[in-house]
């Protein structure tokens, strides 16, 4: 998985890129959420996301390619809804993608009056879709080799970033490197073979490890982490106990007030209720 830290430096070197290329990037972490996005879009794009309807069917379309993407964990080179070419890239880790890179908002090589026809065609829904002609006019184009050594750039700044984890981890105690990680994402599921895959090392290591560095299993880790967000979590009145075990990795409402009372022998209610008298 990637880091706060490797995030931070994968969304900087796609900044660059968009300052070099002109392009829209966006990194999404495992959860689809955005994590980074050029701040800039093309006045084409902005009109379409600006019409009523016309952000959800942008949103609906990445997050068909999104699907198709984690599902073949391979990229997906793709026309949106407008006519537009976008790409989705994944970051693919032990069999699994853990984050995603959308470029795109571009023309390919083909002639611009083809590709204005089809999008006309697709933009029957759109109000006045011959008045984006304008803007459509200063999309960029982006030929396949173009578009294959910007592809490779992306990669390079992936190993780049990717490099300088495992060197940093490099650097770091198994104990450490472990509590880490059940702090970065004790918000949704984790299991022992992930943790055994970011570590290195089988089961029964893995429970010798928590074992003399932390006195607990890993499953017991992982909750002391979960109790403590929840804990701080508790101290904002205006979320709900559904919200909190949402937030920090609890299946639902009763399965979190059960584990929260096992370990604080108090309801997360009561809790609350402490803290506020």
């Amino acid at each position: 998985m990637l880091t706060s830290e490797e995030f931070d430096k994968l969304a900087t070197l796609l900044k660059h890129l968009h300052i070099c290329m002109g392009l829209k990037f966006a990194l999404m972490d495992d959860q689809a959420r955005e994590i980074f996005t050029s701040s800039t879009q093309t006045d084409f794009c902005a009109a379409v996301k600006n019409a009523p309807g016309g952000l959800e069917r942008c949103l609906s379309c990445d997050a068909a390619a999104l699907r198709e993407m984690t599902a073949t964990q391979k990229m997906k080179k793709y026309r949106c809804h407008c006519g537009l070419i976008e790409v989705a890239l994944p970051v693919v880790e032990n069999g699994r993608v853990i984050a995603s890179i959308l470029l795109g908002q571009f023309l390919d090589e083909t002639p611009r009056e083809k590709q204005w026809r089809r999008s006309l065609s697709l933009l029957k829904w759109f109000p006045d879709a011959e008045g984006l002609f304008d803007s459509y006019g200063c999309l960029r184009q982006v030929s396949s080799e173009e578009l294959t050594s910007l592809i490779e750039i992306v990669h390079a700044c992936i190993a780049e970033v990717r490099l300088q984890g495992m060197l940093s981890a490099a650097r770091m105690s198994d104990g450490r490197r472990l509590k880490d990680y059940v702090l970065q994402h004790y918000s949704r599921p984790i299991t022992l073979d992930e943790l055994c895959g970011h570590l290195h090392m089988g089961r029964s290591k893995l429970f010798e490890l928590c074992h003399r560095e932390f006195q607990k299993t890993p499953g017991e880790l992982i909750l002391e982490a979960r109790i403590d967000a929840a804990r701080e979590l508790l101290e904002n009145p205006k979320l709900t106990t559904a919200e909190i075990a949402q937030a920090v990795g609890f299946p639902d409402a009763s399965y979190f007030c059960q584990r929260f009372r096992r370990v604080c022998g108090k309801t997360p209610t009561e809790y609350r209720r402490e803290r506020r008298d």
